[in-house]
C-alpha cells in the first residue's frame, strides 16, 4: 500500500491559505492541513478580491441579490464589482487547462464554496440566505468533476477523506483522458471498481458497460459519458452499509483459506465498524494483510485499499468539519 504511486493533482487553493497575507483585514490563515498537501499536489493559489485590484486591507464586499442575479457589492464604496469579477474569472477559468480540485476560504463572498451569506440589500440589517462565493459558483460550474471544499470542512476525518479520495481519482481520470486509449480507461476503471462499488453501485455498472462499449462507440464519446458518471458516483461520501457490502465482497475472496476464528474476528470488527466504533482503515489493514499472504493480485491494485497517499491519513478531527460554514 505504501509504494503505490500516486498522480499528483493540480489544485487551485485561496491564496489567503498560507500564501499571503490577502485577506480584506490584511490576515493570513495558517492552515496544517493546505501545508500537508503541498507535498501531493500542485497548488495554484488564487485571490479574487485582489486580482479585480481591491487591494490589502480593503472594505469588505458582500453579494447581493437573488438566486438568478447575484452582484458582488463593497457597501462602504457603493462599487459595483460585479463586471471586473465576472471579466477576471472569465480569464482564469478561460486558462485553467488542468484541474482537479479546489480548496477554498470558508464564507469568503467571492471563494466560499457554501454557507456564504446573500443578502438581499446593500443596507446592513437586511435579510439574507446561503449559497456559494460568486467565485466558487463558477469552479463548480466550469469543474463539475472536480474536489471542491473548504478549508473548514476538510478538519472532520470524513468529509477529508471524501475530498482527498474525489481529488486523487479525478486526477487519475485526467491522465486517463491525456493517454486517450481504452488500455487506459479500462484499467482505471478495473483498478478502482471497489472503491465505485462503495460509492455508488448504480455509476459503477453504467461505467462497466460503457468500457465494455458494446456499440463500437468512438473514444470521445465513451470518455465524455464515463466522466459525466464518474461525477455522478464521486458526488457524494458513501453510506456506511455500501462500504461494509465492500469489505464482505473483499472478504469472500477469502472463504476457502481464512480459519473459523478469523472470519469470527472480521466479522466482529464489521460490526464494530458499523456501530462507529473502528475505523475503516483497521478493516482496510486486515484485508490487505491477507490480501499479501495469498497474493490476491486483483484485490492488491484496488484503489478501495488507498485511494490516496498513506502519508495524508491522519486521525486528528476537530468535529465541527460538518456545519463549519
Amino acid at each position: 500500500m505504501s509504494k503505490k504511486k500516486f498522480t499528483r493533482p493540480q489544485v487551485v487553493v485561496s491564496k489567503c491559505l498560507g500564501f499571503a497575507a490577502c485577506r480584506w483585514n490584511q490576515a493570513m490563515v495558517e492552515d496544517p492541513f493546505v501545508e500537508k498537501l503541498k507535498q501531493f499536489v500542485d497548488y495554484q493559489p488564487v485571490c479574487p478580491e485582489v486580482e479585480i485590484g481591491l487591494g490589502v486591507p480593503r472594505d469588505p464586499v458582500r453579494l447581493v441579490g437573488k438566486a438568478d442575479e447575484v452582484k458582488m457589492i463593497q457597501p462602504a464604496t457603493g462599487r459595483d464589482c460585479t463586471p471586473e469579477m465576472q471579466k477576471f474569472m472569465a480569464g482564469f477559468f478561460g486558462s485553467l487547462k488542468e484541474v482537479d480540485g479546489f480548496l477554498l476560504k470558508s464564507r469568503s463572498p467571492s471563494c466560499g464554496p457554501m454557507d456564504v451569506p446573500i443578502y438581499a440589500g446593500e443596507k446592513p440589517g437586511s435579510s439574507s440566505k446561503k449559497g456559494a462565493g460568486i467565485f466558487a459558483a463558477k469552479a463548480r460550474e466550469t469543474a463539475p468533476l472536480a474536489a471542491v471544499e473548504h478549508e473548514g470542512r476538510v478538519k472532520n476525518f470524513e468529509l477529508r477523506e471524501h475530498f482527498l479520495t474525489k481529488l486523487f481519482t479525478t486526477s487519475w481520470f485526467r491522465q486517463v483522458r491525456q493517454a486517450g486509449s481504452m488500455g487506459a480507461l479500462v484499467d482505471f476503471h478495473s483498478k478502482n471498481k471497489l472503491l465505485f462499488m462503495g460509492y455508488n453501485q448504480s455509476r459503477m455498472r453504467i461505467m462497466g458497460k460503457l468500457v465494455a462499449n458494446p456499440q463500437g462507440d468512438s473514444l470521445e464519446n465513451i470518455l465524455n459519458q464515463y466522466e459525466e458518471n464518474l461525477g455522478q458516483a464521486l458526488a457524494k461520501a458513501p453510506k456506511t452499509g455500501s462500504i461494509i457490502n465492500v469489505l464482505m465482497h473483499a472478504e469472500g475472496y477469502f472463504k476457502k483459506q481464512l480459519t473459523a476464528r478469523e472470519k469470527a474476528h472480521f466479522l466482529d470488527s464489521l460490526d464494530l465498524y458499523r456501530q462507529g466504533r473502528a475505523l475503516l482503515s483497521s478493516l482496510q489493514m486486515l484485508l490487505f494483510d491477507w490480501i499479501l499472504r495469498y497474493d490476491q493480485e486483483y484485490l492488491a491494485e484496488q484503489s478501495f485499499f488507498a485511494p490516496y497517499p498513506q502519508e495524508l491519513f491522519y486521525l486528528k478531527d476537530s468535529g465541527k468539519g460538518r456545519t463549519v460554514g
